[in-house]
């Protein structure tokens, strides 16, 4: 959500509230960092995620992506979607110019639509994970680099004993959750 950062309200209040319920699976990316609001990657740490975090060394198409707006600040994300209940009858998605702030209610000529369609709520969660997983690579190739490590896929197991890489999919109460609602 564009302007999350700076919103305050019933918008803020409810999306706060909502992260809260381990019962409701939120994903979710701001413009700036949110004080209260942080994004987690998939295993659940709190991930600031940023766009210069990958600038230099890439390769096409990704070394043309711009890292800035006006300045040099924030990021190119301009998405303004929420998507609710994806994988129910109830879908639907809230989406068009509207910022999800209070100028956007009380100043601006914005427009807002809502979408009650499962096919277009699912569009639409597909791209909200592929921009989360986007940025997400971002923060683990920032950590690599930090840690000097190289990032790489996980290999199968070799040894008797060896966990593989996707146990925790099936183990973890979370992980398997989320495996089970994107499968």
């Amino acid at each position: 959500m564009a302007f999350l950062y700076q919103t305050k309200g019933p918008i803020r209040d409810a999306i706060e509230r909502v992260t809260q319920n381990d019962a409701i699976f939120v994903y979710g990316i701001s413009d700036k960092k949110v004080g209260g609001l942080d994004v987690h990657d998939p295993n659940g740490n709190v991930s600031p995620v940023f766009p210069a975090a990958l600038t230099g060394n890439l390769p096409a198409p990704f070394a043309l992506e711009p890292t800035g707006l006006v300045g040099q600040v924030g990021n190119r994300m301009h998405h303004k979607f929420v998507v609710i209940d994806f994988d129910k009858p109830t879908a639907r998605v809230y989406m068009g110019s509207y910022n999800f702030s209070s100028p956007a209610d009380t100043a601006n000529g914005e427009n807002l639509l809502c979408i009650r369609d499962r096919q277009v709520a699912t569009s639409y969660m597909v791209e909200a994970v592929r921009l989360f997983d986007h940025y997400s690579f971002r923060v683990a190739q920032q950590n690599a680099a930090t840690a000097k490590t190289v990032l790489m896929l996980a290999k199968p197991p070799r040894k008797a004993g060896e966990k593989p890489w996707w146990e925790k999919f099936y183990c973890d109460p979370q992980k398997e959750r989320d495996r089970k609602l994107f499968a």
